[in-house]
């Protein structure tokens, strides 16, 4: 199985792809990682991201991509099943990926999509940023990190529902409660990955899940 995560900041995306690559046994690919592993080791393109980092430029969408390839060929190796977080962030790169993965034959099984509240995500940060000593996780920094973040996104969400790949969960709820909601429909799709050909695929709305079995668990505490 193949899942990307889309999330705002502070919908706990990073504690979910972890979950779901434990589970599943598959590579975690994330974006964050692989850009300070480079650096650490200091490869071609980790002395390129540096200097981006350095002169505080944003990493350019060319770079994260040849990281990603590079992650993807290794995930292909190690089973083909993948749990990528942290890119897209943008629809170039959303088109980019999809083609590289079609290249690969490494295409998305599944957009997994964390729904929350502006004012819960920014609480979760303003949290992380208490728990963390952070000075640059303002509510007006965090703001304007949302704001970039419903601006960017809002097409790549479209584009994944009319293929018909997109999953949205409620991650209003405690992690726990999320992750076990996301675990169940995983596992109930991967049975018929096989048999149900891509175009004939249909996003799924879960959001409305726990209400409708009277849920009330309490917000949850993650901020990735």
């Amino acid at each position: 199985m193949r899942v990307l995560m889309v999330a705002p900041p502070g919908a706990g995306k990073g504690t979910q792809g972890a979950l779901i690559a434990t589970h599943f046994g598959m590579p975690h690919i994330s974006t964050g990682e692989l850009l300070r592993d480079h650096v650490a080791r200091q490869t071609a393109l980790g002395q390129a991201v540096r200097e981006h980092l350095e002169r505080g430029e944003l990493v350019p969408d060319q770079i994260v991509l040849d990281m990603l390839r590079e992650a993807m060929i290794a995930a292909k190796a190690a089973g083909g099943g993948f749990v990528l977080d942290g890119i897209p962030r943008n629809m170039p790169q959303a088109r980019a990926a999809y083609q590289m993965g079609c290249e690969l034959d490494m295409t998305a099984d599944v957009a997994l999509h964390l729904q929350a509240d502006d004012g819960e995500l920014v609480r979760r940060l303003l949290a992380r940023a208490a728990l963390e000593h952070r000075s640059d996780d303002t509510a007006d920094i965090i703001a304007q990190r949302l704001a970039l973040y419903y601006e960017v996104t809002s097409p790549i969400v479209s584009w994944y529902r009319d293929r018909g790949i997109l999953v949205s969960v409620d991650a209003m709820r405690s992690a726990q409660e999320v992750g076990r909601e996301i675990l169940a429909a995983l596992e109930a799709m991967r049975s018929l990955l096989d048999y149900v050909p891509a175009q004939a695929r249909h996003s799924v709305d879960l959001t409305g899940l726990g209400e409708a079995f009277g849920a009330t668990g309490s917000p949850a505490g993650t901020s990735d």
